[in-house]
């Protein structure tokens, strides 16, 4: 099987071969081999179809270039014990069991495929959105996945749902959302937590960035975790949903105005509130916002209505407000990071990189006996919240009461929206009163859509 360092496998394929792009061919006595694993894969292309020719193109591409993480089409009848656990902007998201796991390589000694994941529960994401491009989506997941450290989140593929003919996204499962952990959590979070859980985000968007995926609808229901977040290995614990993450370059060419956005409009910055593209910019004013809510445990803009009067606020440059009672336990650094990341110009915003490097410095320093201005202030912050009083605690979870603060209006799940320049026609018959406001929630609107939750 072997000739000096050159190893071969029973169907003569070398290891000097060239499997994916620049890896060589690899070759290991247990069984594995990349070309005949790449060959089976083939052979079965005309095995299954996904009932669209682009999506199965995909697939396959995926399947013959992708060396570690590839797309799979997967039976819907694989998942056992589907439930259903939250409700969003293009659908709905359920949890499964996926009984006969994922296609990890071709074994040559047993002339059978090995599979991982047998067992393991997944997340399934039923597209009900006509309007979603889950062609579109597949090309960027296809790029978010071609990467020998992971992804961003880990997609397995596609399937459809048989009764509804609904394309269904399978997908890493979590506990929940960023949201939720942070109000149940909040009273546990000591700095080191929340520098983890900024850093590991910040991690995440660069690597987007760097692939040049702009993510375009960034939000805390977007940001998924697992409750037991570990500290230490942030990143195995929190991962970002693709959400309409688009291609750079594809944003960069088209310099045409929207008269359309989707997404939460307190995290749409203000350029594209006024009908710019969203950029890798905007990107960072998103995360500005969920630096707020690790802070606060609270949305940006949760006491009001978010419509058009909103959305001129912030292109005005209104920003959310940070309860006084918190601000000490706040370190100075860190608001006005937040505050860059919320500029009205898109160029005095921080980079992903940039956010990256800064959160790992701090998370390299906290703990550490090193006793600099940005240490000192994590300390101060942590036994200022350490040392808050019974009435600030009871303000604070008033906060956390949805029916007494929230406002009917509010939307915190992404949905179309007009965007200022294609309301310019309409805005003087808005402010007047003459026209309604078509970015209003009615009240049946705001009912369903709060009962939604990413």
């Amino acid at each position: 099987m072997s000739q000096g360092k050159i190893t071969y496998c029973p169907a003569g394929h070398s290891s000097e071969n060239s499997s994916y792009f620049d890896y060589r061919n690899f070759i290991s006595f247990d069984g594995i081999c990349s070309l005949c694993s790449r060959e089976h894969y083939i052979e079965e292309f005309k095995t299954w179809s996904s009932g669209n020719a682009n999506i199965d193109n995909i697939i396959q591409e995926s399947q013959i270039n992708n060396k570690y993480s590839k797309l799979h089409w997967i039976p819907y009848d694989d998942f056992q014990n589907i439930k259903h656990m939250a409700d969003g902007g293009h659908g709905s998201v359920y949890s499964a069991k996926l009984e006969n796991g994922i296609k990890s390589h071709w074994n040559f000694i047993e002339q059978d495929w090995k599979y991982n994941s047998i067992g393991v529960k997944v997340a399934l994401k039923e597209i009900k959105d006509s309007r979603f491009d889950i062609v579109e989506f597949l090309k960027v997941m296809k790029i978010a996945n071609k990467h020998e450290y992971g992804s961003i989140i880990k997609y397995h593929g596609i399937s459809k749902n048989p009764s509804t003919q609904n394309y269904i996204i399978v997908m890493d499962l979590f506990d929940g959302g960023l949201h939720n952990f942070l109000t149940k959590k909040f009273w546990d979070l000591w700095w080191g937590s929340k520098i983890g859980i900024s850093l590991s985000i910040a991690f995440n968007l660069s690597r987007s960035h760097e692939k040049n995926l702009v993510h375009c609808d960034l939000h805390s229901g977007n940001i998924l975790i697992d409750y037991n977040f570990d500290l230490y290995y942030p990143y195995l614990d929190l991962g970002i949903d693709l959400g309409l993450h688009n291609l750079g370059n594809d944003l960069i060419l088209n310099s045409k105005k929207n008269n359309e956005i989707y997404g939460s409009i307190p995290y749409i910055p203000p350029e594209v509130l006024r009908g710019n593209e969203f950029t890798r910019e905007g990107d960072i004013y998103s995360f500005g916002g969920i630096m707020y809510e690790i802070i606060t445990a609270q949305r940006p803009f949760a006491d009001q209505a978010h419509d058009t009067y909103l959305m001129i606020d912030i292109c005005n440059g209104v920003r959310p407000k940070v309860p006084d009672f918190m601000l000490n336990w706040i370190p100075e650094w860190y608001l006005d990071l937040m505050y860059q990341c919320w500029s009205d110009d898109p160029s005095e915003r921080p980079t992903a990189a940039e956010l990256y490097v800064l959160f790992f410095d701090v998370s390299e320093l906290y703990g550490n006996i090193v006793n600099n201005n940005v240490t000192q202030q994590l300390k101060i912050a942590d036994e200022n919240q350490k040392n808050t009083s019974k009435s600030q605690k009871q303000e604070l979870f008033e906060l956390f009461s949805h029916s007494s603060k929230l406002h009917p209006q509010s939307c915190y799940v992404s949905r179309y929206i007009r965007t200022l320049h294609g309301l310019h026609d309409l805005l003087e018959e808005i402010k007047s009163g003459k026209s309604s406001d078509p970015n209003l929630l009615l009240s049946n609107e705001s009912t369903i859509l709060r009962s939604k939750t990413c």
